[in-house]
């Protein structure tokens, strides 16, 4: 554990940073970076809904039936659209490397109408208007 409080930490076979808080600041371990890539699922309308309910869903991935949310491990590459994030729930061990995943229910993951709903801390947000311009936001490090 450095002076900042971080330290790296493998999850699911790769790293990944762990950002821990002293005990007097009610103690919460983070886990990521993580991040999803814009798609037809991770617009930046569900940005904006994820960054007001400091949450992330999601549904089936196809041949399945249990809902899960998916992503990346890592830094959001400067070069792409999405989000970044952090989160107080690890991922589920055994996923391929580079991916994770939340299945539920269990804790920290709730199943609701057929959703997986992880809580995250979201640290970026990246995407292009329909003009070309980037909108970019660096979100504050509100606890969860």
């Amino acid at each position: 554990m450095n002076e900042e409080g971080t330290a790296s930490a493998n999850v699911s076979g790769a790293d990944s940073i762990i950002i821990s808080r002293d005990a007097q600041n009610a103690p919460a371990t983070l886990y990521g970076p993580f991040h999803r890539l814009k798609s037809p699922t991770q617009t930046m309308e569900t940005a904006q809904q994820q960054l007001s309910s400091n949450e992330i869903w999601g549904k089936p991935r196809r041949s399945s039936d249990i809902p899960q949310v998916q992503c990346y491990q890592g830094e959001l590459a400067d070069d792409a659209e999405g989000i970044e994030f952090f989160t107080p729930t690890a991922p589920d061990a055994g996923v391929a490397p580079g991916q994770a995943r939340w299945t539920g229910p269990r804790e920290g993951v709730k199943v609701e109408d057929d959703f997986a709903k992880i809580h995250v801390r979201i640290t970026k947000t990246r995407y292009m208007d329909g003009s070309g311009n980037v909108s970019e936001v660096k979100v504050s490090q509100k606890a969860l």
